[in-house]
């Protein structure tokens, strides 16, 4: 043993990483906060929502892997794009948990985006939403600039 290290190359040592990993306690981690669908904005990130699907997926004529959903809750409705591959999830009457998304704007109208970064899931009971307000559908309202 010299210097601790054991004959062979072995180490006593903690390394680098244990040490910090000891040193900097484990982030909290906080509940996500969901809103309505009156509540979006143009320019709003980080968007958590539970929303009841209207219809079903169809394909964006730009793109072979982006469908769009209608949805929305009790304030109102909203245009969802999803990739392909999460559109699967997206059935009539099913409500979904949206954690992440984001707006975007197409051609001055909104789309809550769920992209690779969000997530979209089956709701549990907790989550339900009971009523859609059809009326009010935000992704038809046009958005300009000032």
């Amino acid at each position: 043993d010299i210097d601790g290290f054991l004959v062979g190359g072995a180490s006593l040592k903690p390394t680098f990483n244990d040490i910090i990993v000891a040193a900097v306690p484990p982030p909290v981690l906080k509940k996500p906060k969901f809103q309505k669908v009156d509540g979006l904005k143009p320019e709003a990130r980080g968007v958590n929502t539970f929303l009841k699907v209207l219809k079903e997926p169809s394909k964006v004529e730009a793109s072979e892997e982006l469908r769009e959903v209608l949805a929305g809750d009790d304030s109102g409705c909203v245009i969802l794009t999803v990739r392909a591959d999460k559109a699967d999830i997206c059935k009539v009457g099913t409500t979904l948990r949206v954690q992440n998304a984001h707006v975007a704007m197409i051609k001055g109208y909104m789309r809550l985006t769920v992209d690779k970064w969000a997530v979209i899931k089956a709701a549990d009971a907790e989550g339900e939403v009971k009523t859609v307000k059809e009326d009010k559908n935000i992704s038809s309202v046009q958005y300009t600039l000032e």
